[in-house]
């Protein structure tokens, strides 16, 4: 009698807290809130918690659990974003992942010499350029400093780097609510329909920070206040240290992270309930050897899954840190650090896993680290790809009709399944060793260099009008004329 396989897919995934622990972290992050409580630097964000019902002395404010229910309650379980010319290019829910760079490395490995020097507005835009012709980067980050930027603050040079460079999403940073406003200005120059285009298909993505432990700075509470108006995507994420600006255990890290993302929540759905809002936490582990926030410590992808169940029990879009090295050069330690971080948060369902080709504990960027951990992430989306298991799959009938001591190589099912089955890198080599030296015997590196100097010289990003760029050029060298009316 011949059995019947019913369809199905074997996906592999993460988690490290169950239901119950879940619940535990929430009311120890809850209790923070309502016991210790957040410093808020802000008049306006006081003002929005005082009338809700927070207790405020001073700047310090307590928030009773209902203020926390009900920012979970209006936040938008799903955030969607779209490339330059409006097209669908990430959905930002459940167990989907985007992979992209960081930000605002003060040194770049010179592309000629290898050295470490400097970062510029130039590497920022060559960077983007890379970014945007790479299979497997989904979104854009500065990478670099503008530090020979002049006028306006670097980061709006950044903002202007990527917009002209790549026709990716771009998560940008920003100093303050200045900062803010010229960069919406750029975006919605960049963006043929201007503001509610921009608002209703949303490009762009701000990326902001309170400062560990529990402190919502002026200039972190301005950001978080405008996008909030402005329906500006927003990541809103701690980045504590065990040991320094949090509990050196990883669940009072955790709690603590998780307390001061939920603060901020709750003053961004005060301020325009509904208005989108990106979870999570940098949190790692503080070396005590080195003094440096660990890139490459397992802890920090451990809370990361951690963060990552809370997100998915939140139902909030999550962002996290992946991809990236302590290591100060593309050795083995920096590919194994890079190897396992990314496949954690994919497998952990991190949404916006940023942070991509740092060197250096976030000090320094490359372009060759980029190219390796677009390789790498392509490796990655297959484990996350998992495989069917059907009657067509299980090929009962072809193991019978090979049978003991036959091959598959001719058979019509290993050509149908072939290439659906497995992933074959670009750039990592599988040949023997004899055909590697003959081909010239040279390391991945040289690979990674070749690969993109190679997209470099190809690349050509979409144009703007001379319009749009003479009003970008206007922004840009406006400076200490910026208006300074609160939003």
């Amino acid at each position: 009698m011949k059995r019947r396989f019913v369809q199905s897919k074997a996906d592999i995934s993460l988690s490290v807290l169950g239901k119950g622990q879940i619940q535990t972290v929430h009311a120890a992050s809850t209790d923070i809130l309502a016991r210790t409580g957040v410093a808020v630097h802000d008049a306006t964000a006081l003002a929005l918690l005082k009338k809700a019902g927070a207790s405020v002395a001073g700047e310090r404010v307590r928030m009773k659990l209902g203020l926390v229910e009900r920012a979970l309650d209006t936040a938008p379980k799903s955030v969607r974003i779209y490339d330059r010319a409006g097209e669908p290019a990430m959905r930002l829910e459940g167990w989907e992942s985007y992979f992209g760079t960081g930000s605002d490395c003060p040194s770049a490995m010179d592309p000629k010499t290898g050295q470490h020097r400097a970062s510029t507005k130039a590497d920022v835009g060559r960077l983007a350029r890379l970014c945007d012709k790479l299979e497997h980067i989904d979104f854009c980050m500065s990478m670099g400093i503008a530090s020979d930027a002049s006028r306006v603050t670097s980061f709006v040079h950044q903002f202007d780097a990527m917009v002209r460079n790549t026709s990716k999403p771009i998560v940008f940073t920003a100093h303050d609510a200045d900062d803010m406003r010229d960069i919406l200005r750029l975006a919605e120059i960049a963006v043929d329909g201007g503001p509610k285009e921009l608002e209703e298909r949303p490009r762009y993505i701000h990326y902001n920070e309170p400062v560990s432990p529990l402190h919502h700075t002026p200039q972190g509470t301005a950001k978080l206040l405008f996008c909030a108006a402005h329906r500006v995507p927003m990541i809103y994420i701690a980045s504590p240290m065990m040991g320094a600006s949090a509990p050196v255990t990883m669940a009072g890290c955790i709690a603590l992270a998780n307390a001061e993302a939920l603060s901020g929540l709750v003053i961004h759905q005060l301020r325009n309930p509904g208005a989108p809002f990106i979870f999570g936490a940098d949190a790692t582990l503080f070396d005590m050897r080195t003094m440096i926030f660990a890139y490459g410590a397992p802890e920090l992808q451990m809370m990361d899954i951690a963060f990552a169940d809370l997100a998915h029990h939140y139902q909030l879009p999550f962002f996290c840190i992946a991809g990236a090295t302590d290591s100060k050069v593309l050795d083995a330690q920096a590919g194994t650090e890079m190897a396992v971080s990314l496949l954690v948060s994919a497998l952990n369902g991190c949404n916006l896993i940023h942070d991509v080709g740092y060197l250096e504990s976030g000090l320094c960027c490359s372009l060759e680290s980029i190219v390796l951990a677009d390789e790498i992430i392509g490796m990655v989306k297959r484990y996350r790809a998992g495989f069917e298991i059907s009657a067509e799959t299980l090929a009962l009938d072809v193991i019978d009709a090979i049978g003991p001591q036959g091959n598959y190589l001719s058979h019509e099912h290993t050509l149908e399944y072939f290439r659906r089955e497995a992933w074959y890198p670009q750039l990592f080599d599988r040949r023997r060793y004899e055909a590697w030296l003959e081909a010239g015997g040279k390391p991945v590196d040289a690979a990674l260099r070749r690969r993109a100097l190679e997209v470099l010289s190809t690349a050509r990003p979409q144009s703007f009008s001379r319009g749009q760029t003479r009003a970008m050029e206007r922004v840009l060298s406006r400076g200490g004329d910026r208006d300074s009316g609160k939003d």
